[in-house]
C-alpha cells in the first residue's frame, strides 16, 4: 500500500505550431515561417500560435537547434523574433532595445479582452435599467403580492393578539362572593429511605443494596472484519502540450497512478461488556414532618370576608392561608341581549365595588378582572 501518490515526469518532443495572418486572412501557416507566404506580413503582437490537428514531431536534430525560450517583440516595427536573434530580422533594431516577449504580449491582449468584457457588462447593466415597462409592471405585481401576503399575516397576528388582550366591559354589579381557607398542620411520622441519613431522622436499619450499574469488560471475542483500501493498480501516461511562446509546443508526459479498491480481512479482539451492580448502604428511617391534615374554610355572598377560626388539637398549627374574591356582573351584548359572568378580583379592587352600580372592568383571557382606570 502506497502512502502518497508517485509521479514520474518525462519531457517529450517538440511540435511546430500554426498561426493565422490577420492581414490577408491566410490560415494555418507553420510557425517556423516568420512571414506570411501570401502578403509577406511578419509575425507580430497579434500573432497567436496554436496546435495542429495532426501532430508531427520536429526531428531531434532540428529540435536541438530551437530555443526553448519565447519570442521577443521588436519595439520599433512590432515583429516577433526568435530568442536566439539579437537583432530584429525585419528592421535591424537590437533585442536590448525591446522589452516584451510573446507571453507578455498575450498577457496584455488578455487584459484588453477583459476590459472589453467589463465594458460590455456595464453596457448590459445600463440597458437593463432602461428595460421595457412590461418588466417593471411584473416587478410591481410581485411587490403587490408580497405586500398582500404581509398584510394577511399581520391581520392574523393582530387577531390572535386581540383574542388574548384584556377586554373592557361596561357591567352592572349583581353579587359578590368570597372564600378564605387556612391549612391545619400536624406532626406526622413518616417512614422513608435514602442513600443519606437526614440529621433529624431516627434510623431504623440499613441494607446493602444496588444503587447503580457500571459497564465492565467481561471477556474479549475475536472479530473478523472485511475492509477496503485504495492501492495503485498501474501507471498511465498523461500527455500535455506546453506553449513555449516561440511557435513550438513541447510535449510532456507524466506517469500517473491508477488506483483500485482492494478488500482485505482484519481480525481484532473486541471487548464484551457486562452490567456490574454497584452496591451502597441504604438508610431506612423515621422522620417527623409538619403535614396538612385538614383545611378550615370560610365563605360568604357579601363583602365582609372573615378568616375561619380553626380549632387546633395538641401538636397542631395553622399553615398556609388562601383567599379568593369574586364578583358576578351583567353586561349588554349586541342586539339588546345581556350576559352574566363571574370574575375573580384582587381584594383591594373588589372591596371598592357596590352592588347595582355600573362600572368598566378590564378582563384578561384567564377571567381575572380589575377596575378600568383608563
Amino acid at each position: 500500500m502506497y502512502n502518497r501518490q508517485e509521479r514520474r515526469i518525462k519531457y517529450g518532443k517538440l511540435i511546430e505550431g500554426l498561426w493565422d495572418c490577420p492581414f490577408c486572412d491566410n490560415k494555418r501557416i507553420k510557425a517556423g515561417q516568420k512571414t506570411c507566404p501570401l502578403c509577406g506580413h511578419p509575425q507580430d503582437e497579434n500573432t497567436k500560435f496554436y496546435m495542429p490537428d495532426a501532430i508531427e514531431y520536429v526531428s531531434e536534430e532540428k529540435a536541438a537547434k530551437i530555443s526553448r525560450n519565447p519570442d521577443w517583440q521588436c519595439s520599433f516595427c512590432g515583429s516577433l523574433n526568435s530568442d536566439d536573434l539579437n537583432i530584429c530580422k525585419n528592421c535591424g533594431a537590437t533585442k536590448e532595445d525591446s522589452e516584451r516577449n510573446y507571453f507578455e504580449i498575450r498577457k496584455q491582449e488578455e487584459e484588453k479582452k477583459r476590459k472589453k468584457e467589463e465594458k460590455k457588462e456595464t453596457h448590459q447593466k445600463n440597458t437593463a435599467k432602461s428595460a421595457p415597462k412590461k418588466k417593471e409592471k411584473k416587478k410591481k405585481s410581485l411587490m403587490k403580492r408580497a405586500l398582500l401576503f404581509l398584510g394577511i399575516f399581520a391581520v392574523i397576528i393582530f387577531g390572535m393578539m386581540s383574542c388574548l388582550a384584556p377586554k373592557v366591559k361596561n357591567v352592572t354589579i349583581d353579587d359578590f362572593d368570597w372564600e378564605r381557607t387556612i391549612d391545619i398542620e400536624e406532626i406526622i411520622t413518616h417512614s422513608e429511605s435514602d442513600w443519606q441519613l437526614p440529621d433529624d431522622a431516627r434510623l431504623q436499619y440499613t441494607k446493602n443494596e444496588i444503587k447503580s450499574y457500571e459497564q465492565v469488560i467481561d471477556h474479549y471475542e475475536k472479530v473478523t472484519e472485511t475492509k477496503t483500501r485504495r492501492v495503485i493498480d498501474h501507471y498511465e501516461d498523461e500527455v500535455s502540450h506546453v506553449d513555449l511562446g516561440n511557435g513550438y509546443f513541447e510535449e510532456k508526459t507524466k506517469s500517473v497512478p491508477v488506483y483500485k479498491d482492494e478488500t482485505y480481512t482484519e481480525t481484532t479482539d473486541k471487548p464484551v461488556y457486562r452490567q456490574e451492580p454497584v452496591y451502597a448502604t441504604k438508610y431506612y428511617y423515621e422522620i417527623d414532618r409538619w403535614t396538612v391534615v385538614d383545611t378550615a374554610k370560610n365563605s360568604g355572598r357579601d363583602q365582609n370576608p372573615a378568616w375561619p377560626e380553626p380549632k387546633l388539637k395538641d401538636n397542631q398549627r395553622t399553615g398556609t392561608k388562601d383567599e379568593h374574591y369574586f364578583v358576578t356582573a351583567t353586561y349588554e351584548k349586541k342586539e339588546g341581549k345581556t350576559e352574566t359572568e363571574r370574575y375573580e378580583m384582587d381584594f383591594s379592587e373588589w372591596k371598592k365595588l357596590k352592588k347595582g352600580e355600573k362600572t368598566d372592568l378590564k378582563i384578561d383571557a384567564a377571567g381575572f378582572a380589575e377596575i378600568n382606570k383608563e
